[in-house]
């Protein structure tokens, strides 16, 4: 197994490459969302998911394969799956969303409410896998305490920076 701050300084390491990743589809997300509002064609809207949430997605991808190789548990590897599941579910929600608006199913006030509630609830629900992640492996890294970390080490270069 490996130590708790070996994990620490690898998931850092990978976040901040991700970060770094993220910047393009970021910028393509913004673009598209320009033009559907210039042009409201609902192709448009597809594709800014798709910019918007691959990103994250390949975050989670990476997340769940550094985890997975940090404890071979079967418990531990099942959760972590479920936590990347867990990620995969919020884009499928906006696009089953997206699609229900635009074929008029439901109505704009009720995308808002469920798109709203749905995302929430899955954000929610991702604290208890972090947690028990930590219960069946006490070096696990959660996802607080990685903000954080992140928080801190950006502090200290913020005062490296000013003196």
């Amino acid at each position: 197994m490996v130590g708790h701050e070996v994990r620490l300084e690898r998931m850092l390491k990978d976040d901040e490459k991700r970060k770094k990743q993220m910047t393009l589809p970021l910028i393509g997300a913004i673009i598209l969302t320009f033009l559907y509002i210039w042009t409201t064609n609902v192709f448009l809207l597809y594709a800014m998911i798709f910019f918007g949430q691959f990103p994250a997605l390949y975050k989670s991808w990476h997340r769940k394969k550094l985890l997975l190789s940090f404890n071979e548990d079967k418990r531990y590897q099942q959760l972590v799956r479920s936590e990347f599941l867990l990620g995969l579910t919020s884009p499928l929600l906006v696009l089953i969303l997206i699609t229900s608006a635009e074929l008029e199913w439901i109505s704009l006030f009720t995308f808002v409410i469920i798109a709203f509630i749905g995302i929430m609830v899955l954000l929610i629900l991702s604290f208890p896998i972090d947690r028990k992640l930590k219960e069946i492996d006490p070096l696990h890294v959660t996802g607080v305490e990685l903000g954080h970390v992140q928080f801190e080490r950006k502090k200290q270069k913020r005062r490296k920076v000013n003196g």
